[in-house]
């Protein structure tokens, strides 16, 4: 729970919304995954401090901080963000990460443009969280694969959100940027549609028969998902068009380690194809994926390069034997 504890001391400690929000919006990305959530969802919907934990000096401070800044527009989503929290009930994922990939012109215009563009970004989630848009041709006729081996499923949806999030993690951390390329700004989606199927499977009934309601949840989660992964095709699709290229060479090697690595993508086209089933267009969509990276980052990433080089000494030895 350090990370949340640190950006607390953040908002506490400096001096502008701005400031402190710079310091926490990378660790709003970083807490969607972390192994404190990644454990159990009870944990998560835990109050940070249990009740034999709490220490009344920091929860003091916190209150009059609180009190201090809560008529102030500039604060009120970083009240909210931490009394979440405080409280066991964080805002909802997706809605912290499109606040953590404001463009950094926004962040630097000063307190009163980030809090105009928050305010407009809760305004248009609250309204397409309302009614979330179903994508009929993505969603699998079948969901009893995943209800059957909900353990096997569950690992894998956690550590694949897991690994894409780490991924975004590190290429903010070794290109300073704030915004992905926009060939690849689908992946920044994937986490919060992985832990949202995740979390229809965990909410059936262990045994015994499943409502009718909670497949089609099930199949219209899985829906929203392959739909974002088809976004993901098309503009890959589009990058490995572009002429000139919108990847230089040196960009392409940054790139190599974190959202262009193989091994994520590997990754993904093993899960999702798991997850989704071999729902019609899935194969050849997850397969198209991993060929376009390949023509995009091939050069500065490949299992090739990863695999470890034969000496000539155990060539000869198995030529021998």
């Amino acid at each position: 729970m350090r990370a949340i504890s640190s950006a607390s001391e953040s908002i506490a400690l400096l001096g502008t919304p701005v400031e402190a929000a710079k310091s926490v919006r990378r660790q709003v990305i970083s807490i969607v995954c972390k192994e404190t959530f990644l454990s159990t969802a009870e944990r998560l919907r835990a109050p940070l401090w249990p009740e034999h934990e709490v220490s009344k000096k920091p929860l003091h401070a916190w209150e009059n901080f609180r009190r201090a800044k809560a008529s102030l527009p500039k604060w009120r989503f970083w009240i909210d963000w931490y009394q979440g929290f405080l409280d066991g009930e964080p805002l909802d994922w997706e809605l912290q990460s499109r606040v953590a990939l404001i463009d950094d012109a926004i962040w630097n215009a000063g307190p009163e443009a980030v809090a105009a563009e928050i305010e407009r970004i809760r305004a248009e989630f609250s309204a397409s969280s309302t009614v979330k848009e179903r994508f009929p041709k993505h969603e699998p006729k079948s969901v009893s694969h995943l209800i059957e081996n909900r353990v096997v499923t569950s690992a894998s949806l956690l550590g694949l959100a897991a690994q894409v999030t780490q991924s975004i993690e590190r290429f903010h951390t070794e290109t300073g940027a704030n915004a992905l390329p926009e060939a690849l700004e689908p992946l920044a989606s994937l986490p919060a549609l992985l832990l949202a199927v995740n979390a229809t499977i965990q909410d059936a009934p262990s045994s015994g028969a499943i409502a009718s309601e909670t497949e089609d949840q099930l199949r219209a989660e899985i829906g929203r998902l392959n739909a974002k992964v088809a976004e993901l095709e098309n503009e890959l699709q589009k990058a490995c068009a572009a002429k000139p290229s919108a990847f230089s060479d040196a960009f392409k090697k940054q790139l190599g380690t974190s959202l262009g690595d193989w091994k994520l993508y590997a990754a993904l086209c093993t899960g999702l194809w798991f997850v989704s089933g071999d729902t019609e267009g899935t194969q050849q969509r997850l397969e198209n994926i991993s060929r376009y990276r390949d023509m995009i980052f091939g050069e500065v990433s490949s299992p090739s390069e990863a695999a470890p080089a034969r000496s000539t000494a155990a060539a000869k030895s198995t030529l021998e034997i």
